[in-house]
């Protein structure tokens, strides 16, 4: 006969104790092999690490503190996380890219990225911020004026190209799809105290005026083009 396996006993069981507790087989150690364990423990101290070092890094800070960053941009860079830690300390404007969904009906849809409220986890909302940003990277500069003439089109980029098509395949019945970036202006200071002195009320960070004019991308047809 096969030996029995060894059952641990809840302290303090018996008349008084835990009848779930008493009776489960003894696990001791761990399932993972050692060289499993030290490679996920020797993750977790990098990460950990990497995520310290991005938010020691951000200005003002001193130079130890920067070269302590610079040390795991690789990290950042891998998991696009290198602006994240940006949110609170003298951040830049926000890119927001427009997008017009021009029905074959005849309708129009504007669908904004990111959302003012996106719903879901957090890292949704972090998705599409990421999403505009790199957009708003690949982007060509502005013109000196915000027309443009179809004869002369701005270079497309791949990017924005692939945008549209997901927002065609994700919205059947568009026949075309006009992306537009622009961004989201953040106040300073002094003018928030100057109009909450004048209105008495809430300062509204989605004023007209807190966006920069939209900055005309590309038109694309929804045809897989």
């Amino acid at each position: 006969m096969g030996r029995k396996p060894e059952t641990r006993k809840a302290e303090g069981s018996g008349p008084g104790g835990d009848p779930l507790v008493e009776g489960v087989p003894s696990t001791e150690g761990s399932p993972w092999p050692p060289w499993a364990r030290g490679l996920a423990t020797a993750a977790l101290a990098v990460h950990i690490a990497a995520v310290a070092g991005g938010a020691l890094g951000v200005p003002p800070s001193s130079r130890l503190q920067r070269w302590f960053a610079d040390l795991f941009t690789w990290h950042h860079g891998l998991f696009d996380q290198g602006y994240a830690y940006r949110y609170y300390a003298e951040p830049p404007p926000t890119p927001l890219v427009v997008a017009t969904l021009h029905r074959e009906d005849g309708g129009d849809e504007t669908i904004r990225l990111p959302e003012r409220h996106v719903a879901g986890p957090p890292m949704r909302r972090q998705r599409q911020l990421a999403l505009a940003n790199a957009l708003f990277a690949a982007s060509r500069p502005p013109r000196d004026d915000h027309d443009h003439d179809h004869d002369d089109e701005p270079r497309e980029s791949w990017l924005a190209r692939s945008y549209a098509r997901h927002l065609g395949r994700t919205h059947p019945g568009t026949a075309s799809v006009t992306l537009k970036l622009q961004q989201h202006l953040i106040p300073a200071p002094d003018r928030v105290l100057d109009e909450l002195q004048e209105s008495g009320g809430p300062f509204d960070l989605f004023a007209p005026s807190m966006f920069t004019t939209p900055r005309w991308i590309g038109d694309f047809p929804c045809d897989g083009s």
